[in-house]
């Protein structure tokens, strides 16, 4: 089971125009067991594990796909930091910046941008970078990575659990080159979350004469090409644009379906099996 907490992109929306898909932004929540759960990415979503039906997870195992503002905000509002009694293994990419993995945390975690600096925090916390050589092993649950392409990088990943495969690529733009590796990277899954910010002609810069290339984002035209070389079986319309209300995504989901019939639009809730 994997649960969409979040799947909008940049920054959250509210509004009666964005009621259908919801507003906050990347995080999604795959459980391990009762007690223990993957994340991927903290947007704002990732505030819907403070409700008491979540309240058993003791065990929070964190993967960041970057650390783009949108998918690192919600990490400071989520209760489990300030507990005692819980476990957070945080997983980011290595950057030359970093002397070490907790740099990044001290710096969100610090006055004036935070009133709790990281020394103040109670979780037991273990922050790693990631080693794309390996998979992660979380129960029955394996998480494996790839590079791919985003301004300041972004990485792609792949859930598996007992052959059921579901492919996380948000803030990733095509490029033949990472097409060809993620194709390959996302052979024969189940599902493909998958970038689709942009409309083909506004990213093309039709709709107000800018054009987004180069922007780190892509359509649902490149999603459906990607899925086809890859014989992906579902398509998720994901990290959707803020400017975009309801309609406008409607329309994209129903573009979308004439050419490929298993497309389904993340929207916040969406729980997929």
């Amino acid at each position: 089971m994997l649960k969409i907490l979040g799947c909008r992109g940049t920054i959250p929306v509210s509004g009666e125009h964005f009621t259908k898909y919801g507003g906050n932004t990347s995080s999604i929540y795959v459980p391990v067991d009762k007690f223990s759960c993957v994340i991927l990415d903290c947007g704002t979503g990732i505030t819907a594990l403070n409700s008491p039906e979540y309240s058993s997870i003791q065990n929070y195992n964190i993967f960041f796909s970057h650390l783009h503002w949108d998918h690192i905000i919600g990490l400071p509002i989520l209760r489990s930091m300030y507990n005692p009694k819980a476990n957070v293994n945080i997983f980011v990419e290595n950057k030359d910046i970093f002397n070490s993995p907790t740099d990044f945390l001290k710096e969100l975690f610090k006055p004036p941008f935070f009133p709790v600096s990281y020394q103040n925090l109670k979780a037991n916390i273990n922050v790693n970078f990631i080693d794309y050589s390996r998979s992660y092993h979380f129960g029955d649950l394996e998480v494996s990575s790839m590079k791919g392409n985003h301004p300041d990088g972004a990485l792609v990943y792949k859930i598996n659990r007992n052959g059921y495969t579901a492919i996380y690529a948000t803030d990733y733009e095509h490029s033949e080159i990472f097409d060809d590796r993620l194709a390959e990277f996302a052979r024969n899954a189940d599902y493909m979350l998958y970038d689709t910010t942009y409309l083909p002609d506004d990213y093309n810069g039709m709709f107000d004469g800018t054009p987004k290339i180069g922007w780190g984002h892509s359509t649902y035209k490149d999603a459906i090409r990607i899925a086809r070389k890859a014989n992906v079986k579902n398509i998720i319309l994901f990290h959707h644009n803020p400017d975009y209300a309801d309609s406008m995504i409607d329309e994209m989901l129903e573009l979308s379906k004439m050419e490929f019939e298993n497309t389904i639009c993340a929207y916040d809730g969406l729980t997929l099996y």
